[in-house]
């Protein structure tokens, strides 16, 4: 008889086990949709029985939404690096590179995005909404109101974050699913159009 590995464990730590869970169910929810993924296949692709689902979420509501916490997570952390590769100082620059990598992600990142919020046919009927609560609205938020000194007429920080990211997520969802052709072009054209319509509206004079 084959005797385990000594100091190597038998299974998987629960958080690895987590993990594959929601690997597994970003691939099914991307080709199948929310609604028509299953249970079992999802802990199929995850090597994993279907107690341990349970043991982790209690429906594929939950499921769902916790894919959806990592999602934003992940893109909160991605576009908090690329701000912090730039001194305090440069606001304008901050804020430039953080509206540049978020029409990037929403660009790479679109498939999941879309069938996680609804925005897909496929997923057209799922009864989840999107929270009016999100970290990553909040985090650009943040960013807004860290300037320095803003002239005296500034827009209100928080409407000016409110206004700027509902520009950039429309425009970039509009073009995903509008334009077919040449998305890499159009995308780079798009971010040149909001960072021009960001330092219009936050009179930073650049």
């Amino acid at each position: 008889m084959r005797r385990p590995t000594p100091g190597r464990p038998r299974t998987k730590p629960a958080e690895e086990r987590r993990a594959d869970l929601l690997d597994a169910a970003e691939r099914v929810f991307v080709e199948r949709g929310v609604d028509a993924a299953r249970i079992d296949e999802i802990t199929e692709r995850a090597g994993v029985a279907i107690g341990t689902f349970y043991l982790h979420f209690s429906s594929k509501r939950d499921l769902m939404l916790a894919v959806r916490a990592r999602f934003i997570d992940r893109l909160v952390e991605r576009q908090q690096a690329a701000v912090r590769d730039l001194p305090a100082e440069d606001w304008v620059g901050r804020v430039d590179a953080w509206l540049i990598d978020a029409v990037r992600v929403y660009v790479e990142h679109a498939e999941l995005h879309d069938v996680l919020y609804g925005h897909t046919p496929i997923n057209a009927t799922t009864e989840i909404q999107v929270s009016p609560e999100n970290a990553h609205v909040e985090a650009f938020r943040r960013l807004i109101t860290e300037r320095p000194d803003p002239p005296a007429d500034a827009p209100d920080p928080v409407m000016a974050a409110n206004l700027i990211y509902s520009a950039w997520y429309g425009a970039t969802h509009a073009l995903l699913h509008h334009e077919v052709e040449d998305i890499d072009r159009r995308a780079d054209e798009l971010i040149a159009d909001i960072i021009d319509l960001a330092h219009r509206y936050l009179r930073t004079g650049v």
